[in-house]
């Protein structure tokens, strides 16, 4: 796994400079099967085919993780990031704020689940994949 390209594409996404679908792309073709984002410990880690993994701290800038999950707030901000109004950074700090502790991209699988510091969950399929 190359943890350069990693990195630039954390940059990236915190500069604004990329979108979810070329993320998912260089990443997929890096070989990475999953990856888990921690917001309350502000730190990723990737999960490649070949069973390496990777762990970076991320300067992930939010409120605090709400304690109480949204998955509605989840779906709103994702739908603004889609579209094209809103960034990664914008996510970041909506998503701590409806209350997402972490969540799990599976490239394969082609969906991300979220979860919150309550027990609260969602599944959500990437865009065309159903």
């Amino acid at each position: 796994m190359n943890q350069t390209v990693i990195q630039e594409l954390i940059r990236k996404a915190l500069a604004k400079e990329i979108t979810f679908r070329e993320i998912l792309a260089t990443l997929g073709k890096a070989g990475v099967e999953s990856y888990h984002v921690d917001f309350l410990r502000n730190e990723f880690r990737y999960y490649a085919t070949s069973g390496e993994s990777y762990v970076t701290a991320a300067p992930l800038v939010h409120k605090g993780v709400a304690p109480e999950f949204s998955a509605e707030k989840i779906e709103r901000i994702n739908q603004k990031v889609q579209a094209g109004h809103a960034s990664y950074p914008d996510f970041v700090e909506e998503g701590a704020a409806a209350g997402c502790a972490h969540y799990i991209v599976y490239l394969n699988r082609k969906k991300v689940r979220y979860f919150g510091r309550d027990g609260g969950e969602y599944i959500q399929h990437f865009p065309g994949s159903r």
